[in-house]
């Protein structure tokens, strides 16, 4: 027998190292470069959707705008969901199970999921007595926050590879970084939903718009 007797077991591959994982990054980086001229030109709307709620209604008031928006976050999906998977941010436990090779696509499938779910809620609450912007808006709201959460999180990734922290870190501050701006939107969207609901129906249509589908995605992560 071998004195060295892992000697010849092969080591897991790398996140990088997996063909799929090479070829969605390729993707990826081809649709930032296209993104990179309607980023800069909804930059101003995007800040102040952090900065004020009108700044949300007023960027769904613009139709150009608004499908510019609409359009460059579709783009970053895939980064986005790559990000998410090359950190394992929001993997149930029986993703362990799952081939490598599979676990970029799968974490792909889990944001869709995510996103349909969420429009969902929206069609089957919907606000009663509000006009269709309005409805336009908190639908959208969300994707207001995703360009810059984003480039946050790209320069977490590069601070990360450069620093050489473990991964378990970059999860926990990417994690975070969600977090943060997914507190902002159901911020604002309880602004938008408050200056024309009494409160506590304000509290309850938030409820089912947006913290349903977030609480949702969480207990499937946790749970399972």
């Amino acid at each position: 027998m071998s004195a060295s007797p892992l000697a010849g077991v092969a080591a897991d591959p790398l996140w990088t190292d997996l063909p799929v994982n090479r070829i969605l990054a390729v993707l990826a980086v081809f649709l930032l470069v296209l993104s990179l001229r309607s980023l800069f030109q909804l930059l101003p709307h995007l800040l102040y959707c952090y900065d004020r709620a009108r700044g949300a209604v007023a960027l769904e008031h613009s139709l150009g705008m608004a499908r510019l928006r609409n359009l460059l976050s579709l783009t970053l999906i895939l980064p986005f969901c790559l990000i998410l998977d090359r950190w394992a941010v929001a993997q149930p436990s029986f993703w362990a199970d799952i081939p490598g090779v599979w676990s970029a696509p799968a974490t792909i499938g889990l944001v869709c999921a995510f996103v349909l779910v969420r429009a969902l809620c929206h069609r089957i609450f919907r606000p009663r007595r509000l006009d269709a912007e309005t409805v336009a808006t908190l639908r959208h709201n969300l994707y207001n926050y995703l360009p810059l959460l984003l480039s946050v999180m790209q320069l977490t990734a590069g601070a990360l590879f450069a620093a050489r922290l473990p991964d378990r870190t970059g999860q926990a501050v990417l994690r975070w970084e969600i977090a943060a701006a997914w507190a902002f939107s159901t911020l604002r969207s309880a602004q938008i939903l408050g200056a024309q609901r009494a409160g506590l129906s304000t509290f309850l249509y938030l409820c089912a718009l947006e913290i349903l589908p977030a609480a949702l995605l969480v207990a499937f992560v946790v749970l399972f």
